[in-house]
């Protein structure tokens, strides 16, 4: 095993990490929206499939690598994007992102990030895309792309499923708000966190330096600001506006209604990432598998169609794939890792799950992680 024997899983990961940072920030990444039903039916939906398992067969070559838009990935598993990443743990971003560059799995950075997006391409050029919320203004939205543009991101990944923001009874509590402030009962619970505290302060205060550029003037709250950067609903004009302006794959994320997915392919979408937002914006929303279950196959002949939402594992990366998403993101995963272990909980991750993938394969008989699809799964229902 290449990763520390003590956290062998991200569970153990997510018990450690709940103990190392303050509830703040634990929540924020934790946490779901509501009564946090939907976040549950999301490991439902994975924990419900089935893989009989095909022995007869020598397992000793197994090749794990996975194909996203003409590129070879070491394995299909990527990290999503976070806003406010660096809040889990300092640097956690430009961490990451080196992380992935350096075991040649996708990086997805975040619009609303707190690492600036030209360092972050500059650390992981092979392997970065950007997550674009897009911006009210058009001449904003231009030149943001032309910055990921000229900074040389790979892919563009649009997010639809934030029309608005969302009310989180974890962060409500927490007092956690924008701008980021030291409340009383923030500091309180960094001061009972000294680890997590010193370093916040050796790394500065969080805060959304891609969009800063971007406030109406230096009086303007950033709380106002973010509330009001966003389209409310994003919509098929803007959509063929950001394909004209952008020659890279150019990915939806969020997306779940088929007939959203049409319209889109139509306008030269090349891949969709199917996800509820971690059970984060509509508690009644259906979980990311069972949108994945129910997709025609006209859209999977048309579009490549990647997953996030309740991934945990590599067991839970095989059952994604042999239910037709070529690769799985999973936020969570990766900073339950940092919160855990710092810097070194990046590729500790990234090992669990090289791992798991490669052990899950072996075990049910299978070379190519390429060659899995329904046939494998035993669900009458799926």
């Amino acid at each position: 095993m290449k990763y520390d024997s003590r956290y062998p899983s991200v569970a153990d990961l997510k018990l450690r990490a709940k103990k190392q940072i303050p509830n703040f920030a634990y929540d924020y990444v934790d946490g779901g929206i509501d009564e946090e039903l939907g976040k549950k039916r999301n490991r439902d939906g994975f924990d419900e499939i089935i893989i009989t398992p095909r022995y007869l067969t020598d397992v000793t070559y197994t090749n794990i690598e996975s194909e996203l838009f003409d590129r070879k990935y070491s394995f299909a598993l990527g990290v999503p994007p976070i806003g406010l990443g660096n809040m889990m743990w300092p640097g956690a971003e430009l961490t990451l992102a080196q992380a992935a560059q350096s075991a040649n799995i996708p990086y997805v950075l975040s619009t609303f990030s707190t690492t600036l997006l030209e360092e972050i391409a500059d650390q992981s050029g092979d392997v970065c895309w950007f997550q674009l919320y897009v911006p009210k203004k058009q001449s904003v939205m231009k030149e943001i792309i032309e910055r990921v543009k000229k900074a040389g991101f790979n892919a563009l990944v649009v997010t639809l499923d934030i029309p608005v923001g969302a009310k989180r009874n974890r962060e409500i509590k927490n007092g956690l708000q924008l701008p980021f402030r030291f409340t009383p009962n923030i500091i309180w619970q960094s001061m009972i966190h000294p680890q997590w505290a010193l370093k916040t302060l050796m790394h500065g205060a969080p805060d959304f330096v891609n969009v800063l550029p971007y406030k109406e003037g230096p009086d303007q709250r950033l709380s106002e600001f973010i509330s009001n950067f966003s389209m409310a609903g994003v919509t098929l004009e803007r959509l063929r506006e950001i394909r004209s302006l952008w020659d890279g794959p150019l990915i939806l994320k969020g997306i779940q209604y088929g007939q959203n997915m049409l319209d889109a392919i139509n306008l030269g979408v090349d891949g969709f990432i199917v996800s509820n937002h971690g059970g984060r914006q509509l508690e009644a929303a259906p979980s990311s598998m069972q949108t994945l279950k129910e997709l025609p196959d006209e859209i999977h002949q048309k579009a490549t169609i990647m997953i996030d939402s309740g991934v945990r594992t590599g067991m839970d990366v095989v059952r994604a794939k042999a239910m037709g998403a070529d690769f799985s993101f999973s936020g969570r995963s990766f900073f339950y890792g940092m919160g855990a272990m710092g810097k070194k909980g990046a590729n500790q991750v990234i090992e669990i799950y090289r791992d798991e993938i490669t052990r899950t394969l072996q075990q049910i008989g299978c070379n190519e992680f390429k060659q899995l699809d329904r046939s494998w799964v035993s669900n009458p229902s799926f």
